[in-house]
């Protein structure tokens, strides 16, 4: 049997009970339907205990704002295999005009009073199985999920970090031609505060990753000369741990006080004064650098830096830019965070 997860909150019911009455005409008691409907968790954790909740060998991750053409459950009971991860075609409205493997744009309305149901019945795919993949539209083997973060992401990013685990632990990424339309973002980006919130889950996967590259990920610190709110706000999310001088430390308290309800990481372990603590002690990689002389190409290369110590580099110490590089150990840590 195969499990269709279809996580929600109290808002937008009636795209909720649509999606379950277009199952039920397409498969009646066929799929088990799992609808976990709760406001009081993130998205990742709402995902994650309504596959507890499943019961079939493979599961479908759904949003509540989607209706499912004829045969969609039959193509991606053909395409889910163990060790691959199988996302469906979502067919959207031109809102969002980005385009990838597993997206169509193709306007066949924007809510439910206007959706037009033979525009989208009548669009063909020209593909059955191709490579790519990404985001919360994915089929299973209930075997095989890993779980979406939701402790460190409220919303946004889970879905880059989850792909990003599946990549570290071997699995394969296809998109099947099993379509859906997908009126876009009718929960998520409802909320007024959902600009921040993408900021802060941008923010928190650099501290968990450390980068947006899909580079290693090492372990970090930087000790930082002359520091000011600023560049203790720009800076801090791209290691692992930042140290800056006892004089200027009340920024320490004003920062962390400030930033700490965004993020579940704790910042008093990560933003520490140079004179206290020992940072060769506890860090792999230590990059020093003086405010003053900062620039926007020193910056680009921090952004860089995973990518750059990667391709080259050795344990030693060199300069890039004004950055100074003190490297200690290159082990890389990513595969530690492959699983919840």
């Amino acid at each position: 049997m195969i499990s269709l997860i279809i996580p929600t909150t109290s808002k937008n019911r009636n795209y909720t009970e649509n999606i379950v009455s277009n199952i039920h005409n397409l498969y009646g008691d066929t799929v088990e339907v799992i609808v976990e409907e709760n406001d009081s968790v993130t998205l990742g954790e709402n995902y994650n205990n309504a596959v507890t909740r499943a019961t079939g060998d493979k599961i479908i991750l759904l949003h509540n704002d989607m209706i499912l053409s004829p045969g969609f459950v039959e193509q991606m009971d053909k395409h889910i295999q163990p060790k691959r991860i199988t996302t469906y075609t979502r067919i959207e409205p031109p809102i969002f005009n980005d385009i990838y493997p597993g997206k169509v744009l193709l306007d066949c309305g924007t809510e439910l009073e206007n959706f037009n149901s033979d525009t989208f019945a009548n669009y063909k795919l020209d593909y059955d199985l191709i490579d790519g993949g990404s985001q919360l539209f994915f089929g299973c083997m209930r075997e095989d999920y890993i779980g979406i973060d939701g402790y460190t992401f409220k919303m946004f990013c889970e879905d880059d970090d989850l792909h990003r685990r599946y990549r570290l632990a071997g699995f394969e990424h296809k998109v099947s031609r099993a379509a859906v339309y997908h009126f876009v973002s009718k929960t998520s980006r409802t909320t007024t505060d959902c600009q921040q919130i993408e900021y802060n889950s941008n923010r928190n996967f650099l501290r968990k990753w450390g980068n947006r590259n899909n580079a290693p990920k090492y372990n970090i610190a930087f000790v930082v000369r002359n520091c000011n709110s600023q560049i203790l706000e720009l800076l801090e999310p791209w290691c692992d741990r930042i140290y800056i001088e006892q004089s200027v430390n009340t920024i320490i308290d004003e920062y962390i006080d400030k930033e700490q309800p965004n993020t579940k990481f704790d910042l008093t372990k990560r933003v520490l004064t140079i004179e206290l603590n020992d940072a060769q002690g506890e860090n792999d990689i230590i990059v020093e650098l003086d405010v003053n002389q900062l620039t926007n190409q020193d910056f680009a290369y921090i952004q860089q830096l995973a990518d750059i110590i990667a391709d080259s580099a050795e344990p030693g110490t060199f300069e890039l830019g004004n950055l100074l590089i003190n490297i200690y150990s290159t082990e890389t840590y990513e595969k530690n965070l492959i699983h919840l």
